[in-house]
């Protein structure tokens, strides 16, 4: 088994505070000390597992003039929720542990927003100039939003996660056409607001 998927095994079963490597390399078939070259402790794991999905939801990413933006962001998303999928029991414990461990949720809170900007961006939202930073942390706030459903979806298709996803970028859209008109790039944090503010 590949390290990474042992790691988020381990972490499901036993918990963030009881995750060690003794235990990932007993999962994996492997010596503690393949597994410590691979990912030596928790924190690696948890770099490699978003990075992981961070390549997942972008090779989903579309393109093209006939998509929009909102569309787009509809995917990348939900492309990041279907890659973390088979983990969710992770996810859950990771979210749980947050709560009562500061280092835990000071790793989220600064690996979450760059990864949505990632995504973000692949989606043609553009995170530069003033408006940059409030389009990161609204889409930030929404991704958050949507993941609790996720947490709780147990639909085979996601309905429920989909369903929240395309309210959430709808209640979005409607949030920036009261954005200033800044700049020529895009006027809003969310999709189609430059057709939203000049229709």
């Amino acid at each position: 088994m590949d390290t990474l998927d042992a790691w988020l095994m381990v972490i499901a079963r036993d918990g963030w505070d009881q995750a060690h490597l003794e235990a990932v390399a007993a999962v994996a078939q492997q010596s503690a000390a393949a597994a410590a070259e691979a990912l030596p402790d928790r924190w690696a794991a948890l770099r490699a597992y978003d990075r992981q999905l961070a390549v997942a939801a972008l090779a989903e990413a579309t393109a093209g003039p006939d998509i929009s933006v909102r569309d787009r962001l509809f995917g990348i998303i939900m492309a990041h929720f279907d890659a973390a999928q088979p983990h969710r029991k992770a996810v859950a414990m990771l979210v749980h542990a947050a709560r009562r461990d500061p280092a835990l949720a000071l790793f989220g809170a600064a690996t979450l927003p760059a990864t949505v900007a990632r995504l973000v961006d692949a989606a043609g939202v553009a995170t530069t100039g003033w408006l940059g930073p409030l389009r990161i942390q609204a889409l930030t706030l929404l991704y958050l939003r949507v993941a609790r459903t996720w947490l709780a979806d147990d639909s085979a298709d996601l309905a429920a996660t989909m369903k929240a996803l395309d309210s959430a970028l709808a209640g979005g859209e409607r949030w920036a056409r009261w954005l200033p008109q800044r700049d020529a790039i895009a006027t809003a944090a969310l999709p189609d607001a430059r057709d939203a503010a000049t229709g």
